[in-house]
């Protein structure tokens, strides 16, 4: 079978395995197993991620090229042949292709060596929750020697034939808070002896909606989600105590640092007019996706004639490859994976499906980063 045909045979074994963030084990035996048989000598790395490196023809510069493993607790509902053999754990975010189409490049440029200088093969753990597993690798060593990086990312929303590439801001600063309120709790009967824990966070959930519209410039881009409230025991008596959490998505880091003021602000003060307290809890997640503009250029350019090259508005997703840019230059893109026909379910969905057209295409990408 020819490298392009493999990718599938890898993106459906590797499908058939999912685990979870640093419990990659099986996935990570999977992988050295198939680079070693490619003569290649896989080095284990930040816990259950690995990296091995391919050496070209001669002198020339060293490219990491990194794919994510680790897929998302919830149970598959795609009735696939190959669905998930670990209850309750799914590859519902395209990173079993990611992880089969740099597999299939590794076997092309082990097959072909057609490029100058080296190629590091980076599999990474642990991109699916903070702080993930990026920051590991390159703890271990993963970018030591490394001049350039890049990475994609199978995108089930743009059809296959099409890649979504810009320079500049790719994706979000994605960071996470929890408010915690505390009032006085009582009986249902008797709202004027208590004060209402519930009914406050829920004033709070909708003022730090004002902080989009009426707080931050109109040009800047900003999501402030308030994805829990949680607060009570039972209908008929008032919650002494409420919790409200959240995702907040930037690009800009003064635009992050105005939303973390106003969301401590709004909660303490929303708070005190009731003569009660609020504490915020701000984690800051993955930085925003940076793609260096003298690599992604030149990366579009060499995909021009191979694929339909779109420059994409930011997306507000998050993604850990950002540590990555943050340390070498290099750039990070989408590939389409919709249906050819209907709508795809989307990611992060028990019915998440990829297109495996888009697989070889996903290679040849990746080949072209590579190639001068």
């Amino acid at each position: 079978m020819s490298w392009d045909e493999n990718v599938v045979r890898y993106r459906r074994d590797l499908h058939r395995i999912p685990e979870l963030g640093f419990q990659e084990h099986k996935t990570q035996a999977y992988l050295m197993e198939r680079l070693t048989r490619l003569g290649l000598e896989p080095k284990p790395m930040g816990s259950t991620g690995l990296i091995a490196d391919i050496v070209g023809r001669g002198p020339g510069p060293a490219i990491a090229i990194r794919a994510d493993m680790d897929g998302l607790p919830l149970p598959e509902e795609t009735e696939l042949s190959f669905s998930s053999e670990h209850p309750g754990v799914m590859h519902a975010c395209g990173h079993d292709g990611h992880m089969a189409i740099v597999l299939a490049l590794a076997e092309r440029l082990v097959e072909e060596r057609r490029f100058d200088g080296t190629v590091r093969i980076l599999f990474q753990p642990a991109e699916e929750l903070p702080p993930g597993g990026a920051l590991p690798m390159i703890e271990g060593g993963a970018l030591e020697g490394i001049d350039e990086i890049y990475g994609l990312h199978l995108w089930a929303s743009a059809p296959v034939g099409t890649v979504e590439l810009r320079s500049g801001p790719m994706m979000a600063n994605a960071d996470l808070f929890t408010i915690r309120v505390k009032g006085l709790g009582g009986h249902g009967s008797a709202p004027q002896q208590t004060k209402d824990a519930v009914l406050i966070a829920s004033q709070i959930v909708v003022n730090l909606q004002t902080i989009v519209s009426r707080r931050v410039r109109p040009f800047e881009p900003v999501v402030v989600t308030c994805g829990t409230i949680q607060g009570g025991h039972t209908f008929n008596i008032i919650a002494e105590s409420a919790q409200v959490t959240g995702t907040v998505r930037t690009f800009s880091r003064s635009v992050q640092e105005q939303v973390i003021a106003e969301i401590r602000r709004m909660a303490e003060r929303t708070a005190a007019l009731y003569d009660a307290s609020a504490e915020v809890e701000y984690v800051k997640g993955y930085p925003a996706v940076i793609n260096h503009e003298r690599q992604a250029g030149a990366w579009a350019e060499k995909l021009r004639g191979v694929v339909e090259v779109i420059e994409p508005e930011p997306d507000m997703g998050g993604e850990d490859f950002a540590y990555y840019l943050q340390h070498r230059p290099g750039a990070f893109l989408f590939v389409g994976a919709g249906q050819d026909q209907g709508e795809s379910p989307p990611h992060h969905s028990p019915h998440f499906l990829i297109n495996e057209r888009a697989l070889p295409i996903g290679a040849e990408v990746l080949y072209r980063a590579i190639h001068a």
